[in-house]
């Protein structure tokens, strides 16, 4: 179970107030106004943003003071911040080295992913010769890979576009 037990985050003159838990396995969407705090809940989750207060745990592990590395949870950004110089293979494969430098297993891990998310056969393509959609998936394909037991996506709908 996630739980954040009487958050307090922070986002300059802005403060959020959580105090929610949700069920493993389950996908919960956060709704609201541009401005509303989702961006800054997720952040806080994936501990890209610190927590003035309270605490953040998953299935009982404190996760409040672990480094965004170290947490259970992959995070997709708005911007799938793709680098243009690489591959989508190689943009995705980010996901598992920041070398880039795989094993047999890893490289197949990647091809899957890519597969998974409707590009495969597009592994050699740079992010200027895929549609924007296209671009969108490979960023959901490198946090994939990860397999992490939590995934969140920041504005997602174009990630899970069909493709």
């Amino acid at each position: 179970m996630l739980k954040l037990e009487s958050c307090i985050i922070a986002n300059g003159a802005f403060q959020l107030h959580a105090n929610v838990s949700m069920e493993a396995g389950s996908s919960v969407a956060v709704i609201g106004p541009s401005g509303a705090g989702k961006s800054t809940l997720l952040e806080a989750i994936a501990g890209f943003r610190q927590i003035s207060k309270g605490h953040v745990s998953w299935m009982g592990q404190d996760l409040t003071e672990l480094a965004p590395g170290k947490r259970p949870i992959a995070m997709l950004f708005q911007d799938g911040n793709l680098f243009p110089h690489l591959t989508a293979e190689q943009n995705a494969a980010l996901g598992l080295r920041p070398s880039g430098k795989l094993s047999k297993t890893e490289q197949a891990q990647v091809s899957a992913a890519l597969e998974r998310v409707g590009l495969a056969g597009m592994g050699t393509r740079k992010p200027a010769e895929l549609s924007g959609g296209q671009q969108s998936r490979v960023a959901l394909a490198r946090v994939l890979v990860q397999h992490r037991d939590l995934l969140l996506l920041d504005e997602p709908s174009p990630h899970l576009a069909q493709p």
